[in-house]
C-alpha cells in the first residue's frame, strides 16, 4: 500500500480555509491543526481563543463536538495498521516526494510525515495571507499536534520563532 501525503495537501488547505472563514467571535491566539492517526484517522483545525493558549492539548476537548458538527476532516484513505493483513507493508510518500516504508515504526514515522504536511499547509497559508482577515490576538501562534503526542510543532522552546500567524 502506498499513501502519497501530497495528495492530501489540497484537502488540508481547503479545510483550513473553510475553518478560518467560519470563525466568528473572539480573537484567536492559536490556530491548531490537530490530528489522529491509527484508529480514526482525522484532521481538525481548532481556533483557540484563550489569552494564554499554549501547546497543552486543550484542543482535544473540542474533538467530540467537532465530530458531532461534522467539522472534522476524515482521512479514510490512511491505513489502520492494526487492521492490515499480516506482513503487509505500507509506504508513505512525504511532502518532498521521498518514499518511506513506515512499518518498522508506524506511529512515529507516519505522524512525522502527516505533521510536516500540516505544518507546510499552515506556513503556506500564512504566506498567502489566508489569516489576514481572521480576528487575532496580538500574539497568534500556528501549531500542529498529534493527539497521542507523536508529533508536535513547534517545539515548546521554539514558540514564536517561525510559528506566528
Amino acid at each position: 500500500m502506498i499513501i502519497d501525503i501530497r495528495k492530501d495537501l489540497p484537502d488540508f488547505r481547503a479545510y483550513l480555509i473553510g475553518r478560518t472563514k467560519a470563525h466568528v467571535g473572539e480573537p484567536v491566539s492559536r490556530i491548531q491543526f490537530g490530528f489522529e492517526f491509527g484508529q480514526t484517522n482525522y484532521v481538525v483545525v481548532v481556533m483557540d481563543t484563550r489569552p494564554d493558549a499554549k501547546p497543552d492539548g486543550e484542543w482535544t476537548n473540542e474533538v467530540d463536538s467537532m465530530f458531532d458538527n461534522k467539522t472534522v476532516l476524515l482521512r479514510p484513505n490512511w491505513p489502520i495498521c492494526s487492521d492490515l493483513p499480516e506482513g503487509e507493508r505500507v509506504t508513505f510518500i512525504d511532502v518532498s516526494g521521498k518514499e518511506i516504508d513506515v512499518m518498522d515504526d508506524p506511529d512515529n514515522l507516519i505522524c512525522g510525515i502527516i505533521g510536516e504536511a500540516l505544518k507546510q499547509v499552515l506556513l503556506t497559508a500564512r504566506a498567502e495571507g489566508i489569516f489576514k482577515t481572521l480576528p487575532k490576538q496580538s500574539r497568534c501562534e500556528l501549531a500542529v499536534e498529534n493527539i497521542e503526542g507523536y508529533y508536535g510543532w513547534p517545539k515548546y522552546e521554539d514558540r514564536g520563532k517561525e510559528n506566528l500567524a
